[in-house]
């Protein structure tokens, strides 16, 4: 039986974090290539202390397949106590769930013991992102399952303090293939910095909307949205607009998604129906509150 992009991906990184796990700190190709494209310093600086995160969700689709895809830099700051050999989260995965792609499926950045008051508290990046999810897919109820999210670096950091330039061959095998087999049309990444990196990428630039582009109807001073098109014919939307890199708010979305209807060349940018049970210094709030 063949091999889907999403299994090979969770293949991969579940037999990785597993070696992590239980002592070994192994960068095989290509995750050498893939860590040293990012050389940040002071706070920006990359670790290795804590497992690698390169996705958040139900990868697999082992409950429900994902009808959001959001783009982010990296996992953000290391966590000693919950993301170390010893921490709660690896003790989780070895113990509980064993596998890093079964333990994704629970939301465990949006959940106990994370979001406890004496803990970590509430995740507002991660808030903010499924509440987009249910503005998009325009269904309240829509949950985590619903929301897989995908980091550019797959290794934390307090701060984003350098360009990020990923090898080109590396996001298309890890990022862009898998989400090529899931039924979204177009792919979000907040904050400016990510069009910085779809331009290292070297992705088609199909469209200027806002901000140093075509007027779409915006009411936010700045905002700007650039869309790329994927090897797969899936959108890549940046967004941001000065002092923000979160998801636009309620009426900018609805303001958002009828400039991507009108700027579709594949039909309306719209969600597919459910499927079955998948330079500057960034400070670390920018990207994972």
């Amino acid at each position: 039986m063949t091999t889907s992009a999403r299994q090979r991906v969770a293949a991969f990184w579940d037999a990785h974090v597993e070696m992590w796990l239980s002592g070994g700190d192994p960068l095989p190709p290509p995750l050498d290539c893939w860590f040293d494209s990012y050389k940040g310093n002071g706070s920006g600086k990359p670790t290795r202390h804590g497992f690698p995160e390169p996705y958040h969700g139900d990868l697999l689709g082992l409950e429900q397949t994902p009808r959001m895809v959001v783009l982010g830099l990296n996992p953000g700051e290391y966590r000693q106590k919950f993301q170390s050999r010893d921490g709660i989260f690896a003790k989780e995965i070895k113990e509980e769930y064993g596998s890093y792609s079964r333990w994704q499926t629970t939301c465990p950045y949006n959940r106990a013991p994370w979001t406890l008051p004496d803990q970590m508290g509430k995740n507002r990046y991660y808030e903010a992102r499924l509440q987009f999810t249910r503005r998009w897919l325009q269904e309240p109820d829509a949950d985590h399952g619903d929301l897989l999210i995908f980091e550019c670096y797959p290794w934390h950091s307090k701060a984003i303090t350098a360009p990020m330039c990923p090898p080109r061959e590396v996001i298309e095998e890890y990022v862009w293939e898998p989400i090529a087999e899931l039924p979204v049309r177009d792919v979000f990444a907040f904050g400016r910095p990510w069009d910085g990196v779809a331009q290292a990428l070297r992705l088609p630039l199909t469209a200027k909307l806002g901000s140093g582009g075509t007027e779409y109807g915006s009411t936010v001073t700045g905002r700007a949205v650039r869309i790329y098109s994927l090897p797969s014919g899936q959108r890549l939307v940046t967004e941001w607009h000065p002092g923000s890199a979160g998801p636009p708010s309620a009426p900018e979305t609805e303001i958002l998604r009828n400039a991507l209807l009108r700027t579709a060349t594949g039909g309306p940018s719209t969600p597919r129906p459910r499927a079955g049970a998948s330079g500057a210094s960034v400070p670390a709030s920018a990207e994972r509150p």
